[in-house]
């Protein structure tokens, strides 16, 4: 009787230890899958496109989403790299800043012709050209691309050319800017290469005309990019100088000038007759206007106060 009272006493103790032990099995996976939530859809989604099976409907969407996702998250270790270039903390890359300068200088000059011809051949000197001009008869604008490496020689040698009035130098860091463009650009294209594998094995067309939109939209964000990344380029090559010429006071190019005084007098007596013709006509506006004015009051008192005085007899017949 004691044998089986302690063998069944044992037998309850297995019982509740194994019970136990899956328990704590169960948690225990439980809780990896739940560590591990946000990484089974995209490993099973990586198997997926390990095997050649390109998912449909919500799936798609889905798929396409986490795709974006994982690109911008490769790029924003792409953009951490640039910056790190950028600010000079690299390991083995030197510092590297992209930067935008421009310049602008006025000059005195005594012949604008001579000036003209000198800074067409200054800029070609210094492998740049002119990207817009003005002239007048007594002052000349030119607006002049050099490269960025001749930038500070060039300042320098265009104040020989007359005497300086005004000079200033403006230099914009855009690196952050560069970078990040050219980072967004990289992971854009890395989306288009995805959607295109995904376009090339689609076979239902509710799919393929949702990768296309998907891939028209990329792809405009991609050239939009691609242009800006352009200009910024074109900016940090060649720098802009902006060269004033002028003459001294009361001269051309063929010397002094001599003010001409009969086209003085003439604008005088011009401004004369014109302020004193305003004047009179102003009189006359005056005095035809106010007859008009007069007449209408005199009336009007005439009317209601005056000789027939229609206000007055109301006013004595309510007094009665």
């Amino acid at each position: 009787m004691k044998h089986s009272a302690h063998s069944f006493i044992r037998a309850l103790l297995l019982a509740l230890a194994a019970i136990a032990l899956a328990s704590c099995t169960r948690n225990i996976a439980y809780a990896t899958e739940e560590s591990a939530g946000g990484a089974q859809p995209r490993v099973a989604m990586m198997s997926r496109k390990s095997a050649g099976i390109v998912p449909t409907g919500p799936a798609l969407a889905n798929s396409v989403q986490a795709d974006a996702m994982e690109a911008e998250l490769d790029g924003g270790a792409f953009q951490q790299n640039d910056n790190a270039v950028a600010n000079g903390s690299g390991a083995d890359t030197p510092q590297e800043r992209k930067l935008i300068r421009n310049g602008n200088i006025t000059l005195e000059v005594q012949n604008l012709s001579a000036a003209e011809t000198a800074a067409e051949r200054w800029a070609k000197e210094f492998g740049g050209y002119i990207a817009s001009s003005s002239t007048s008869p007594k002052n000349a604008y030119f607006t002049v691309r050099i490269p960025s490496s001749n930038f500070d020689a060039a300042m320098e040698t265009a104040g020989t050319f007359g005497t300086v009035k005004n000079r200033g130098v403006y230099t914009e860091d855009v690196s952050e800017q560069f970078y990040d463009t050219k980072t967004r650009l990289e992971t854009r294209k890395v989306l288009r290469d995805k959607l295109n594998s995904y376009l090339r094995q689609a076979t239902n067309m509710q799919d393929i005309l949702k990768i296309e939109r998907e891939l028209n939209s990329v792809q405009s964000e991609i050239e939009s990019m691609e242009g800006r990344l352009k200009r910024l380029n074109d900016q940090i090559d060649f720098s802009t100088i902006s060269i004033s010429f002028v003459l001294p006071y009361a001269t051309t190019d063929q010397g002094f000038e001599f003010p001409e005084v009969s086209e003085s007098i003439r604008r005088f007596f011009a401004c004369l007759v014109a302020f004193y013709g305003g004047y009179i006509a102003v009189i006359c506006y005056a005095v035809i206007c106010g007859i008009g004015v007069i007449a209408a009051l005199a009336f009007f008192y005439w009317l209601l106060l005056g000789k027939i005085g229609l206000l007055r007899i109301l006013f004595e017949k309510i007094r009665k």
